[in-house]
């Protein structure tokens, strides 16, 4: 029985103890929307942030022109350039003036040899009483006094070794004529100094005597000088 009651009691103290304010545990609404705002701007500054350090991260993407890659122009070559570096140069000739072109020629008639002397010289086939000697040429300047020898050629029977002896000093070899001959310094019978060519000819010999004076025209004679045998 007072069990019972003390439940009666328990339930009427129930009954009249005030409902819990539901009002007491609820946040207010502005507060919520200033959390909702606050986390709102912070979401958007950390997207932000993010964005702009990403960016700064990834290189600038490469333009168009980055990619093109520059050839370097050619210049043109000049064609007078080009035809200087192609073709080879045609050597000019050098021309070569024979101091000899205008002289007079001399052509034995009966022996086989011929020669040329200057314009304003004589050539005259003149006897001689030695018998080993067939002809005998002067050769001097234009209206030279008779009996003067400035240049001789004696065309005779003497050997190249006979002719040689004549005369026994040594002289140097030279070439007349393609062959081998040998030119001596001497003396005439006069003291005066002279030059003497020996150039054979088979079995026979051309002996040519010049004065010291006219030595120069002696070598361009010797250039002229033709074997025809």
């Amino acid at each position: 029985m007072i069990f019972l009651m003390d439940n009666q009691n328990q339930s009427q103290d129930s009954l009249t103890q005030p409902a819990p304010n539901p009002k007491s545990f609820s946040i207010p609404t502005k507060y919520v929307i200033i959390l909702l705002a606050t986390l709102s701007i912070l979401s958007l500054g950390s997207t932000s942030y993010l964005l702009v350090a990403n960016k700064k991260k990834q290189p600038p993407p490469k333009t168009v022109q980055e990619n093109v890659v520059e050839l370097p122009v050619s210049t043109p070559i000049p064609t007078e350039i080009v035809l200087k570096s192609t073709n080879t140069p045609t050597p000019t000739p050098i021309l070569t003036v024979d101091p000899t072109a205008t002289w007079s020629a001399f052509v034995s008639k009966k022996y086989s040899y011929s020669l040329k002397y200057p314009p304003d010289w004589t050539a005259k086939i003149t006897a001689q009483t030695d018998p080993k000697i067939l002809e005998y040429v002067v050769l001097n300047p234009a209206a030279t006094k008779a009996g003067t020898l400035f240049i001789t050629l004696s065309y005779g029977t003497r050997t190249y070794q006979e002719a040689l002896a004549l005369d026994p000093q040594k002289g140097e070899t030279i070439t007349v004529a393609s062959v081998s001959a040998t030119k001596k310094n001497q003396r005439d019978s006069g003291g005066n100094p002279s030059v003497n060519v020996i150039i054979p000819t088979g079995v026979n010999t051309i002996i040519i005597n010049a004065k010291e004076i006219y030595k120069s025209i002696l070598d361009k004679i010797l250039t002229t000088i033709k074997l025809t045998q």
